[in-house]
């Protein structure tokens, strides 16, 4: 409620799910402009918490005004109009609107959707279902009439997704209580407006298919697969390719199966023994403190599926959060992961924002354990490589369970429980040969069944292969399999070695080629790369190594290799493609990264320029259709980009390496991968300066120097700067002087090094002037006349500040005009030239009256009665001021009180 003038109170609504809206009494206020807008949209997002100023500098502009700063002022004064004193300034930290329980329809959608889970965990689906409808009834329709940045925008993405995640959960909820024309109208609705999310396409299949529908659910599928096809350029996932085929079969999994909200690999229908161990994972743990388990054992003894069998047997006691990192503590072509970088991405998944992202492990450790406090949360950290590695990613509450797989003994975490698994029981290998392979065949000879579980070292990985093997051989009999592994040898390579060798020339090649693809995982389209296939021939390969075991899959369309596995397979295309093949397939799925990379790079900015390479004739990038896509293919793939930057540094490839770096900087700005950003271009930078490319090495040294700003590694940022000017120096590329020196003054400017951050503007401002860069000769020029005037250099700003009106008035930006003549009228007050000083102010107010802005029209007529005032017109100054100090105190604005100490 706001309190009127006469002590009444107003019932306020702010309403941000849809068209920014705010209604006092059902009495629409007026908002202002599209990024005033924004600014308030921002605000709402975080209410009741201090939002910075650059943060809403990203938030509203894509490229911001010289001074953000005075706009923004200049916005929330506009803003406090509407919503009065409930919009504070919080100094130092920012802005802060003040919302109260039940005026925000973001907070009642939340609210609405937290209780609908809860019904849901309780097994009350019709309690479930109206909650979740209630919910989507706050929706109005979609943001549309703010000007948003790419932080406002990365908020909205947010936002609809949890909108998405909602329509959903109401879609499985009225499926399964046989309201199938609710969710058959929804979901029509949602996947015409959002067509490449295939979750929404799967749920109108089955409920179609439920609602005795069939031929709509084939057709539905057939308009799914257009839309991605035609969109992205490659086949519907897995899932959704599945199910087609059930529908086809009448046979309709229920819809809780299709569920694509929880971060857990998939488990395995074959899973097979280790009941003890699963009944010690899944015993209640203590109330008092975090339950954490570590799976130890060697490779290949199966301690991810046990691990992932438990945890999603566990999930119901865990339903909150259930998060999963693969550590690499023992993959031979990865460095064991940096918990930093694995606490960032929880925190992400966890909806903090990048920017908000501490620096810190110690700091992003403690944000991740506050966001996990009172969760009923999972964690699954898979290969871990040690204590210390895991030590920052356990939560501190008592309602999470950890569960740690690893090679090495992790009894130096506290209360740690410890579950070693050795290989199987020969029982156990017995059954899992049976339930592969075909119990009647296994049982028909038991004591070649026993045989074979010796000769695979009871291993689960090689018996396996082994059953795989046996199952797609119907012809043979178990001691027919016993003889071929007596051939090739014991344990795990001589199964290997089996099943690589029974594969057909072409499945043999992809498998090996898979040895040198960067990386964690591989898709249809980059292994098509790799290999010089199509992505429909690469499928079908990756499709027949997984069943034969070759491959794993914890995400639907994306295939792994055991790191057995993949140890074997880069020994294998060492041994058969001679170095040129090796070279060809390297080079090809890293052009297939880099212009995949390209193509988002283009959706995310438009406005910047990338030069890249051409394309390998056999290698097909993907075609990415918007801004959302490009940043989901970003997302989806980081970690392999990251690893193929090395990759391509590693095997000399240094335009690959640094082209890739460039295309993958907008990215890593806008999700604020410091991390990231910071080791690609650091590869990069080598990768240039060991193949001689002084343009590339300079280009780097400027991306770099920009991303150590950024964390606020000054002196550091300040060196890319210097190396980068001297090289471009020397090979005379004037162009990419002017951004160096841009930078380096504004790195100078935020060590206080303000002289010398004058001189490289300067230098930067003359360069534009003669390249015809008029936008930044104007920018530059209004930054260095700041700068004097702020020293009290009066004489060296005027000039400055008149040219860069001049280029203003040239380019017709009646604001930045304004301005730039109230700066000049301080100019010349500081000149002791009154008269001049009084006629660039008055044009000034005259402009800011014109378009409408209070805050200018305050400042101008503070600055027009010290004008005023030294011409000797104190009646003319106080009638200025007086006025000045009525806007200020109508925007909430504090130098309303020096403005009236003015008046004596």
């Amino acid at each position: 409620m706001v309190r009127d003038h006469g002590g009444g109170r107003f019932r306020v609504e702010f309403l941000v799910l849809g068209s920014l809206a705010v209604r006092r009494d059902q009495t629409p206020l007026e908002l202002g402009g599209p990024r005033q807008r924004a600014v308030l949209t921002m605000l709402l997002l975080h209410a009741n918490e201090a939002v910075s100023v650059a943060q809403l500098t990203e938030a509203v502009w894509d490229s911001p005004p010289v001074s953000p700063e005075s706009n923004l002022r200049t916005y929330v004064a506009g803003l406090r109009r509407a919503v009065g004193d409930r919009l504070v300034t919080r100094p130092g930290h920012g802005y802060q609107l003040v919302v109260r329980p039940g005026e925000l329809d973001l907070d009642a959608f939340d609210r609405l959707v937290r209780q609908g889970e809860k019904a849901l965990a309780d097994n009350d689906t019709e309690a479930a279902a109206e909650l979740f409808a209630l919910a989507l009834g706050k929706w109005h329709g979609t943001p549309s009439d703010v000007t948003a940045g790419p932080l406002l925008r990365a908020e909205f993405t947010r936002l609809q997704e949890r909108r998405l995640a909602a329509v959903e959960k109401f879609a499985k909820a009225a499926i399964d209580l046989g309201r199938f024309d609710d969710a058959i109208d929804r979901l029509r609705r949602e996947s015409a407006q959002h067509p490449l999310r295939e979750e929404l396409w799967a749920l109108l299949m089955v409920a179609l298919d439920r609602s005795g529908r069939r031929g709509e659910a084939l057709e539905t599928y057939a308009a799914a697969r257009r839309h991605v096809v035609e969109q992205l350029g490659v086949e519907p996932g897995a899932r959704l390719r599945q199910l087609h085929q059930v529908v086809l079969e009448s046979r309709v999994p229920s819809p809780a199966a299709l569920s694509a909200h929880r971060q857990l690999p998939m488990d395995i229908a074959e899973f097979t023994g280790r009941e003890s161990e699963l009944r010690r994972l899944c015993e209640p743990g203590p109330q008092s403190t975090v339950v954490i388990s570590a799976i130890e054992g060697m490779a290949g003894v199966g301690k991810t599926k046990l691990a992932v069998r438990a945890a999603h047997r566990l999930v119901a006691r865990f339903p909150d959060v259930q998060l999963w990192a693969d550590l690499h503590g023992f993959d031979a072509d990865e460095l064991p992961a940096d918990p930093a970088a694995v606490l960032e991405s929880f925190l992400r998944l966890l909806g903090v924002p990048g920017a908000q992202i501490p620096e810190s492990l110690a700091e992003r450790a403690a944000l991740y354990r506050d966001r996990l406090a009172g969760k009923r949360a999972l964690v699954l950290l898979d290969n871990a490589a040690g204590e210390d590695q895991v030590r920052p990613l356990l939560p501190g509450s008592s309602t999470c369970l950890v569960l740690i797989t690893s090679r090495r003994s992790l009894l130096g975490l506290d209360g740690v429980k410890s579950v070693f698994l050795d290989v199987f029981t020969p029982g156990e290998a017995v059954a899992l040969l049976a339930r592969i392979a075909g119990a009647d065949r296994v049982n028909a000879d038991r004591e070649a069944a026993v045989r074979v579980a010796e000769l695979c070292g009871h291993l689960p990985i090689a018996v396996a292969l082994a059953a795989k093997r046996l199952a797609r051989r119907p012809q043979w009999t178990v001691s027919d399999l016993v003889g071929q592994l007596e051939r090739g040898g014991l344990g795990a390579r001589g199964v290997f070695d089996l099943s690589y060798q029974a594969l057909p020339d072409h499945q043999r090649r992809l498998f090996r080629l898979l040895g040198l693809h960067p990386g964690e995982d591989v898709t249809a389209e980059s292994a098509a790369a790799l290999a010089g296939l199509t992505a429909y021939e690469a499928e079908d390969l990756l499709e027949t190594l997984l069943d034969e075991h070759l491959l794993q899959q914890h995400t639907p369309g994306r295939y792994v290799l055991h790191d057995l596995l993949r140890a074997y397979a880069a020994e294998q295309v060492m041994a058969a493609e001679p170095p040129p093949a090796r070279a060809t397939a390297l080079r090809r799925v890293l052009d297939w990264y880099v212009h995949t990379s390209w193509n988002s790079a283009v959706r995310l900015n438009p406005q910047r320029k990338l030069e890249i390479d051409t394309a390998d004739p056999a290698v097909h990038p993907l075609a990415v259709a918007d801004h959302d896509a490009a940043l989901l293919w970003c997302d989806t793939e980081r970690a392999n980009l990251v690893a193929a930057v090395r990759d391509a540094a590693e095997h000399g490839l240094a335009q690959h390496c640094w082209q890739l770096a460039q295309c993958l900087w907008d990215f890593f700005n806008l999700r604020k991968h410091w991390s990231d950003w910071i080791d690609t271009h650091g590869v990069a930078l080598a990768a240039a300066r060991a193949a001689g490319d002084r343009t590339a090495e300079g280009r780097m040294l400027i991306t770099l120097g920009i991303a150590l700003r950024e964390v606020r590694r000054h002196d550091e940022a300040i060196e890319c700067c210097h190396q980068a000017l001297a090289i471009f120096r020397a090979i005379g590329d004037r162009t990419r002087q002017e951004p160096v020196l841009n930078n380096l003054g504004i790195a100078y400017m935020a060590t206080g090094r303000l002289d010398e951050a004058l001189a490289c503007y300067e230098q930067s401002a003359e360069i534009a002037r003669d390249l015809g860069h008029q936008h930044t000769e104007a920018v530059l020029l209004n930054n260095i006349a700041l700068l004097h005037a702020d020293a009290g250099r009066f004489d060296e700003a005027l000039p400055r500040y008149l040219r860069a009106l001049e280029i203003r008035q040239e380019v017709r930006d009646p604001y930045s005009e304004a301005i730039l003549l109230n700066n000049i009228g301080e100019v010349y007050r500081g000149l002791l030239d009154f008269p001049q000083a009084v006629a660039h102010v008055d044009r000034a107010l005259e402009t800011f009256r014109r378009i409408g802005d209070l805050y200018g029209q305050a400042e101008s007529l503070d600055n027009l009665g010290l004008a005023l005032d030294g011409l000797g017109d104190r009646r003319g100054a106080e009638k200025c001021w007086l006025e000045s100090v009525t806007l200020f105190e109508e925007l909430g604005e504090p130098k309303a009180d020096e403005v009236r100490a003015r008046l004596g």
